[in-house]
């Protein structure tokens, strides 16, 4: 493996926050033409270290060395100005402007006094060709999708001529196609001798993209390896939390009781006879493409989005569920795909989350007792161990996996008989995935049943004991765990696509 000069370096990279050291003793190098894979769980001490190389964190100690030069002072601007360019999990571009003024901010061209608008478009539409980026030019930012939008700040880092890109989790909103024109924009990168950071919790990712890997623990280098050396993710997740990958999907053996919930013939604007029955004590998997249905299913049977036909039944008994205080009154509940905008109160501290539909229980005469509603968040963030500074942190100050663990224990404490749960674990660290996993054990042995939506085969696989596939709005089958296999339940999420086209947008 052969990789030119070297870019960055860095040395002895220490960080300390109140009561936390983020970093301790860091050392990192990576030379053009070579893209570095940056795990760890969270709080590992990724995304300080690389604010600190962008400049958004003054380092305590330490030498930062790029293309040579000791940096003595950095700050967003002035890496910039280095070649230093990162592209965040959050869209980080001008909403309000079009495409091509994006990539044009604060260097627009001009015939005389006046902007040259067509030159602008024209040049913008000649990159995002040559990139294999299908998008028009002059739309604004705010009309994308957000995985346009993605692909927008991906291409934007491109287009400067970066020395050094950081990707941060790039593919958390991606299809699958636009994935795959991402790897070829980082095949690209790589061709014109940028060196690249490539941070990411998808850990096959990391395997097909990265040609060495570092691994960070508790704010400290664990080790630096060939991609070769490590053979496959089963390898690398040992490192990165101490546990197997067997471990890690373990599924304590529970006996499948009486029947939760039956749904039957459910039909919406994106779905068509959906029949689904979940027991007490089982995972019910539920598998599909991007745009299959999956998540409207699920929003329909928990009272969110309307549907036009079809029974709900929980316990044995048909419910009317028309909003989402219906299907809690009869013991579902729903955690939703976007736990940041739609599962959590952002700006509210975690005793507000974890309380906001469990005030019931401490209230007294209509009341609300502050000391019982400290006690309950208090024992749930001991519960699940979540990471805090303060119960009256804002859960925005969370990590992503903390996030989770906050709207998981809001719905423990509510105590429902089904929960059903739209991506519990994208985004987040095998680390915290694996803590999830026995929390899903706790759940079972206490009668309760689960469904589990999940673009992630491998972990559907699994911890399920049935799968159910979605193609394009219908049930195109049934999977028993003695017949799961990637290959079969691909092929069954395919099932209603017909045409090239459709399979393309699909994924």
């Amino acid at each position: 493996m052969s990789f030119g000069k070297e870019v960055l370096r860095l040395e002895n990279i220490s960080k300390s926050f109140p009561a936390v050291k983020a970093l301790d003793q860091v050392n990192l190098s990576v030379k053009a033409g070579e893209v570095r894979g940056l795990v760890g769980e969270n709080g590992a001490g990724k995304s300080t270290l690389i604010k600190i190389v962008t400049g958004a964190y003054i380092k305590d100690s330490g030498r930062m060395i790029f293309e040579d030069k000791e940096i003595l002072r950095n700050s967003p601007i002035i890496s910039k100005e280095l070649g230093i360019f990162a592209v965040y999990q959050d869209v980080m571009v001008a909403q309000d402007l079009s495409v091509a003024e994006n990539f044009f901010l604060g260097n627009q061209p001009k015939k005389g006094p006046i902007i040259d608008w067509g030159k602008m478009y024209r040049d913008s539409k000649k990159f995002l060709d040559e990139i294999e980026v299908d998008i028009d030019v002059k739309r604004s930012i705010k009309e994308l999708s957000a995985a346009e939008g993605k692909m927008i700040t991906i291409a934007k880092s491109l287009w400067h001529r970066p020395k050094l890109v950081i990707f941060d989790e790039p593919t958390a909103v991606l299809t699958r196609n636009e994935t795959k024109i991402l790897f070829r924009i980082i095949k690209n990168l790589r061709e014109r001798g940028s060196a690249i950071i490539y941070i990411s919790h998808n850990l096959e990712e990391v395997f097909d993209t990265c040609d060495t890997v570092t691994v960070l623990k508790d704010g400290a280098v664990v080790g630096t390896y060939t991609i070769e050396e490590l053979g496959s993710v089963e390898k690398l997740i040992p490192l990165m939390v101490g546990r197997t990958i067997e471990e890690m999907y373990y599924k304590k053996e529970v006996g499948i009781g009486r029947e939760l919930l039956r749904v039957e013939n459910l039909s919406g604007k994106k779905f068509q006879n959906i029949n689904i029955n979940v027991k007490a004590g089982e995972i019910l998997g539920i598998f599909g493409l991007v745009g299959a249905g999956r998540t409207d299913i699920a929003r329909a049977i928990y009272g969110a989005d309307k549907f036009d036909k079809g029974k709900i039944i929980v316990n044995g008994k048909e419910i009317s569920i028309k909003k989402p205080k219906d299907s809690l009154r009869s013991g579902v509940g729903y955690l939703p795909e976007d736990r940041r905008i739609q599962g959590t109160f952002s700006q509210q501290d975690i005793e507000f989350n974890i309380n906001a539909i469990n005030l019931e229980k401490v209230m007294r005469a209509g009341i609300l007792i502050y000391k019982k509603a400290y006690e309950q968040t208090k024992d749930y963030v001991d519960k699940l161990s979540i990471k805090i500074g303060s119960m009256y942190q804002k859960v925005s100050d969370l990590s992503g996996g903390n996030q989770q663990k906050v709207v998981i224990a809001r719905w423990l404490c509510k105590n429902p008989d089904v929960l059903i749960f739209d991506e519990p674990t994208a985004g987040i660290d095998v680390g915290t995935k694996a803590e999830i996993y026995r929390l899903f054990n706790e759940i079972l042995n206490q009668e309760k049943g689960i469904i589990l939506i999940s673009s992630y085969l491998p972990e559907l696989i699994g911890l399920s004991d049935r799968i159910l596939v979605i193609s394009n709005g219908m049930v195109a089958g049934e999977v028993e765990r003695k017949e799961f296999s990637e290959e079969y339940l691909l092929t069954l999420a395919m099932k209603n696509i017909v045409s090239k086209e459709k399979i393309r947008e699909a994924v």
